[in-house]
């Protein structure tokens, strides 16, 4: 009997708790069970300062010409029967012409990287130091780059993190401006002042990169957690050659043609010292930090400004105008003060070709996954044939 008893308690168990199930899941049913949420789309993220936001984006290299599309140089400029109309914000966005002049060209590194599958955002803003970055410029319109990825990480799965920063804490658009002054005014070098400026500068500049690399981690690990994108730290691409690599010499229209006004002994110090010595700072934070290293300070070696490999637009070039970029510029000059074009703050920055070039060059990188790189360029090629190399190596 006392089996008999048993056996019907566990009959008994069993239907209560088959029962029990049936209401929890009608229940279930009934009240509606939330909406799984939507999975986030990739994307590939820049930050940092001009050389990376699209500066000077708005030309295919230079030309001597302030008319019409500039002999196919100008992107922001469309002509037709009707004439050409002029629109900075066709290449720029919205920010032109407003305190925020963050220049972030549709032909930027990070969407000329055309990366597969994943959304290009440029957070990037033109004139960013390190802090602004980190806290944003009011004063000058700068938004808080970090910020607006804690938005971005919101709506996207990040698969790469690229910073380009530290230029502008160093000066260097003061530098390119004191080295023309010098040239015009035939008073003095500027190599002798700046050299020891850039040095005395270069421990706190690690640290603020090593800081703004750390802040932006916080970001994006608190929202997918670590090690589940790539981040890339980049260098600064020369954007003129040493005083062998120039077609106008020291003595000829430098200034008034060519948009280099430097002095022969200057470029040199430019190219020989001070490039490579502000390309080996993100490289030891890059190695400290525990990030990848894109080194591109010879990814323009034949293309700068005035290189002589190189040459600008013409009129007797009108028929073939916009310059391939296998022989154009890919450095938009300093403004001349012959020219009406653009902005002052595009001076010595990636033109278009410099940016899909720089593009490529990162897009090469993110397909490689891990390891530290140098991008150079193919001579007598484009932009679309960069090539990557161990980091010191040509």
């Amino acid at each position: 009997m006392s089996g008999t008893f048993r056996s019907r308690a566990a009959t008994t168990a069993a239907v209560t708790a088959v029962i029990t199930a049936a209401i929890t899941a009608a229940a279930l049913a009934t009240a509606g069970e939330a909406p799984a949420a939507p999975a986030k789309t990739a994307a590939v993220v820049s930050l940092g300062d001009s050389y990376i936001s699209g500066e000077a984006g708005r030309w295919r290299g230079n030309a001597l010409e302030n008319t019409g599309d500039k002999w196919g140089t100008d992107l922001a400029t469309k002509c037709d029967a009707g004439g050409c109309t002029t629109d900075p914000r066709r290449v720029y966005g919205d920010t032109h012409g407003t305190t925020n002049t963050c220049h972030r060209s549709t032909s930027a590194e990070i969407v000329s990287a055309a990366i597969a599958d994943v959304t290009a955002v440029n957070l990037a803003c033109s004139g960013a130091t390190t802090s602004d970055v980190r806290a944003g410029d009011p004063d000058r319109g700068q938004p808080n780059q970090l910020e607006l990825l804690r938005a971005a990480v919101r709506d996207h799965r990040v698969e790469l993190v690229v910073l380009s920063v530290g230029g502008n804490d160093l000066g260097f658009g003061d530098i390119i401006a004191d080295c023309a002054k010098g040239y015009l005014t035939s008073s003095y070098t500027c190599a002798p002042k700046w050299g020891p400026t850039v040095t005395g500068q270069l421990d706190r500049l690690r640290a603020d990169v090593g800081a703004t690399i750390e802040a932006i981690r916080e970001v994006v690990d608190a929202a997918q957690g670590a090690g589940t994108y790539q981040f890339v730290l980049q260098s600064y691409p020369a954007p003129m050659p040493a005083a062998a690599g120039f077609r106008i010499a020291e003595s000829g229209p430098r200034w008034t043609e060519g948009g280099c006004p430097v002095w022969d002994s200057d470029a040199d110090w430019a190219r020989e010292e001070l490039v490579p010595t502000i390309a080996g700072q993100p490289k030891r934070v890059a190695a400290h930090r525990g990030v990848r290293f894109l080194d591109l300070q010879d990814a323009f070696t034949g293309r700068e400004v005035c290189a002589s490999d190189s040459r600008q637009a013409t009129s007797a070039h009108s028929a073939a105008n916009p310059l391939p970029g296998t022989t154009a510029e890919w450095v938009r000059w300093v403004v001349t003060g012959y020219s009406a074009q653009g902005d002052r703050q595009e001076s010595m920055h990636p033109n278009a070709y410099g940016q899909r070039a720089l593009g490529t060059c990162l897009r090469l990188a993110h397909q490689r996954g891990s390891g530290d790189f140098a991008c150079h360029n193919t001579p007598g090629a484009g932009p679309a044939k960069m090539v990557l190399s161990a980091p010191g190596t040509a």
